[in-house]
């Protein structure tokens, strides 16, 4: 009886993300990764966790135990135009220096290649291990040259925005400082909010909806 009332208190404190990463979105990486074909040089930097298949070669500065190459964003351990596709989702925020390493990403592409990456815009602070920087969708772009840009738009819609910064709002301020409060608030608060996320499912296909999104993507050639 204990031991369930245990985990049931550990449940109640991890609400789900106020965002939602929809199956759309996902596919559209798997997409890139399959069209780039078996025999092709995938980098899937600042990997994290994820996963993207046996093809692509995962890179990112500690060994999450996905990790194929450990190494720096801003100094990636490949040759010149050597590789087909490089990715970098949710890694733009939290390097010192953004514009270096697009370039280092730029270096490494063959003439050809494809860069995607995705980075927050209306997003609450977030520690990986540090959060430097926020983009709009024509300054994510801006960001990215000189790469010749293919399609750019809503990663994470603007029903996350909205869950996730009333959760943050309410959370500090009735916490007045206390991490305690503010961890227990924010949790009693994510599981008031969590479900408009799913209104993502219809948002990000709203294409002027991107002044509000809480992310977006960019997706570019290198000439």
């Amino acid at each position: 009886m204990a031991s369930g009332i245990k985990k049931l208190r550990a449940r109640l404190a991890a609400p789900p993300d106020p965002f939602l990463v929809t199956s759309r979105t996902q596919q559209r990486v798997v997409s890139l990764v399959d069209a780039a074909g078996e025999h092709s040089t995938v980098l899937n930097v600042g990997s994290g966790y994820t996963d993207l298949g046996p093809t692509v070669i995962n890179i990112d500065i500690f060994d999450s135990g996905t990790t194929d190459v450990i190494g720096s964003a801003m100094a990636l351990p490949f040759p010149d135009a050597s590789s087909d596709l490089v990715i970098l989702q949710g890694v733009l925020e939290h390097v010192q220096d953004a514009a270096g390493t697009i370039a280092e990403s730029i270096r490494v592409l063959k003439p050809g290649g494809i860069f995607y990456t995705e980075m927050p815009f209306l997003q609450p602070y977030h520690e990986s291990p540090i959060d430097l920087r926020r983009s709009t969708k024509p300054g994510l772009a801006t960001l990215c040259a000189p790469l010749i840009e293919i399609e750019s738009g809503i990663h994470i819609g603007p029903a996350a925005t909205f869950a996730w910064l009333t959760r943050e709002l309410l959370a500090r301020l009735v916490s007045g400082g206390s991490p305690r409060v503010y961890a227990k608030a924010s949790s009693l608060l994510g599981w008031a909010v969590f479900p408009l996320r799913y209104l993502d499912h219809f948002f990000e296909r709203v294409p002027h909806l991107h002044p509000v999104a809480r992310s977006c993507y960019y997706l570019g050639r290198k000439d």
